[in-house]
């Protein structure tokens, strides 16, 4: 009997632990280049960025927050300037209390390829949306 509910109960936990990690699929790629306030001898600039991985052809996302839930590129959506990136929090409900930066590569649509400057459009779901200007003459 007590093994029955030993595996009871660890199938409820694991479970548990299942869904509370799950979110939104995130797309791109973790990418490890130094964005804005990653090396600073000030006050870091912790604000949403986007810059160009390879100019005219992949570009990076980087927004501060949980470590444990960072807010990630979910979709996107082709903008009359540029991509439109929707930014969900991912992680579950129970996250971190640091602050770190998390940073994703992403193609550039071809429509906007040879084409400039590029508006990379942040859609959040908490806080006002950013556009960023990346001009094709840009080096990463």
């Amino acid at each position: 009997m007590t093994t029955g509910v030993g595996s009871v109960l660890l199938a409820s936990v694991l479970a548990l632990a299942a869904t509370g990690c799950s979110g939104p699929e995130v797309i791109g790629e973790p990418y490890d280049g130094a964005g804005p306030g990653v090396l600073a001898t000030h006050s870091a600039d912790t604000g949403p960025a986007a810059g160009w991985v390879t100019v005219g052809e992949r570009f990076f996302v980087t927004t501060y927050g949980s470590s444990s839930c960072p807010t990630a590129p979910t979709a996107v959506e082709t903008g009359v300037r540029g991509p439109i990136v929707t930014m969900s929090r991912t992680g579950g409900n129970a996250c971190t209390a640091d602050l770190g930066p998390a940073s994703y590569a992403l193609d550039l649509p071809g429509r906007f390829r040879g084409e400039g400057p590029v508006v990379v459009s942040l859609r959040f779901d908490d806080t006002p949306d950013v556009d960023v200007e990346l001009p094709l003459s840009a080096s990463p």
